[in-house]
């Protein structure tokens, strides 16, 4: 318990003023919002739907900015089934963006929708082709969504140690208070949060209470 004690005091009190970010160089990606995580389904969090307003909020905040949203999308053959219930099945409202999210205001913005079979989008075939378009121009990468122990983990540290790799100073950021998991049997929310978070900040990648 200490210990936990210890890592929440290391996390906690750091925000960034979204103004001191270059826009034209700043990008949003929202992870998962999609109703099959959020409202119905077999792994539909109510922790997760009760974090929407942050991420919306923010998602506001950052008009004009370069934004990808990733779209959980699976079909039949779909090996991830082996490891999760069937969800977010292709041409299904599961897999569709929330409509918290769903804006036409968005002009001036350059946004993408990159489905993803897997629980790492840093694999998917848009992202790819979207990275290799954008790297150059995006210093700062705010990650946003669900699920933090799974989906957002995987996707930032992969992004973080392809930087690292190529020796590419980028800004990954995490805002707390717009990422959220799920609870489940031994699967507490709270605790997992806690250790995804912590495994981020200790892998070179910002960890913030909000961006302002």
């Amino acid at each position: 318990m200490e210990a936990i004690k210890k890592i929440k005091e290391e996390l906690k009190g750091k925000t960034i003023e979204l103004s001191s970010l270059d826009k034209d160089r700043t990008a949003l990606f929202v992870v998962d919002m999609v109703n099959g995580f959020v409202y119905s389904g077999a792994l539909a969090s109510l922790r997760v739907a009760d974090n929407v307003q942050n991420i919306v909020e923010l998602n506001k905040k950052m008009k004009g900015c370069k934004k990808v949203f990733f779209l959980d999308t699976h079909d039949e053959s779909s090996t991830e089934f082996c490891s999760f219930p069937i969800h977010c099945m292709k041409g299904d409202r599961e897999a569709e963006l929330i409509p918290e999210l769903k804006t036409e205001d968005s002009e001036g913005e350059e946004t993408f929708y990159i489905e993803k079979n897997s629980t790492n989008g840093f694999h998917a075939e848009g992202f790819k082709e979207w990275i290799q378009k954008y790297e150059d121009g995006v210093d700062n990468y705010i990650i946003t969504g669900c699920v933090t122990d799974i989906c957002i983990l995987q996707f930032a540290l992969t992004l973080k140690s392809y930087f690292n790799e190529n020796n590419i100073d980028k800004r990954v950021i995490v805002p707390v208070n717009t990422v959220e998991t799920y609870d489940a049997g031994t699967h507490d929310g709270d605790l997992f949060n806690l250790f995804a978070l912590y495994n981020m900040h200790i892998s070179g990648i910002e960890i913030v209470d909000k961006i302002k």
